[in-house]
């Protein structure tokens, strides 16, 4: 047994933090945490850390010096696409940091109790607007379509899953999870995952994605990709052909790919 696997479980104190596939630097982004996120920690190279991620089971090496600490509840979630974290409960205040939408914090004190929504401190002593933050307790049952849509225009990150930088498979996962339906960050792994919904049949798709009565919400994959559906003719997606979280025509992005590999329509 490594020291790493005595070690307690932990949780990201920093906004984000990347995972990568080997511990060392210039190696491919395979996922990424968020702040309050916990993981295991399961091996240890140097300085380097092995870590599964508890929110989606991804595993992966955190960097040298990434912030964390011992885990306490969280009361509340980030779900405004970023939060900024003030020095003081006023927005004068220059932030000092922000975190993403879905980042899992800790609300300590409320600067005033005549304003619910007002400005609420963190167990880490800074401040945010509680109206950027929704308790834990409200189900996750966000339309995913909508969460997707609030990440229009943000980067395309490999291995991202944040408003700071996202990919197609992230997109998803994030777009998902806000809807109660966890799932990987990997879309050949989503593709075979049941808990997105059923695959639906078709006797083979057209070069233009034809062949099956698209919804919105349907979640479609493609050699390597994956998006989901904004109406029955446009698809929304992290794609590298604009670095971008953007809207195209389905029939632009299955020419592009090369052709459509199965769509599966989430059930709620």
């Amino acid at each position: 047994m490594t020291d790493a696997q005595t070690t307690p479980i932990r949780r990201l104190a920093a906004p984000q933090a990347v995972l990568l596939e080997q511990p060392r630097h210039g190696v491919p982004q395979t996922s990424e945490m968020l702040f309050g996120e916990t993981c295991t920690p399961l091996d240890r190279d140097g300085d380097w850390v092995k870590v599964e991620n508890h929110t989606d089971g991804h595993v992966g090496w955190l960097p040298p010096g990434t912030e964390t600490s011992t885990p306490v509840a969280p009361t509340h979630r980030v779900s405004g696409r970023v939060a900024n974290l003030h020095p003081a409960p006023t927005h004068k205040a220059v932030p000092v940091t922000v975190l993403s939408f879905g980042s899992l914090v800790t609300v300590t004190e409320q600067a005033d109790a005549q304003c619910p929504g007002g400005w609420v401190r963190l167990d880490n002593g800074l401040w945010t607007f509680g109206k950027q933050l929704e308790p834990v307790a409200v189900p996750l049952n966000r339309v995913p379509v909508e969460t997707a849509l609030r990440f229009l225009e943000t980067p395309y990150v490999w291995g991202g899953r944040s408003a700071f930088g996202i990919d197609c498979s992230g997109l998803v996962q994030v777009a998902l999870r806000a809807a109660g339906i966890t799932t990987h960050h990997s879309s050949g792994m989503q593709r075979n995952d049941d808990r997105l919904g059923p695959m639906l049949p078709h006797d083979g798709f057209g070069p233009d994605g034809q062949g099956i009565d698209y919804r919105r919400g349907d979640i479609v994959f493609f050699p390597g990709h994956v998006g989901i559906m904004l109406d029955g003719a446009t698809l929304l997606h992290a794609t590298v052909f604009t670095m971008s979280v953007v809207t195209e025509p389905l029939a632009d992005v299955a020419a592009r790919a090369e052709g459509i590999t199965g769509v599966r329509r989430p059930v709620f």
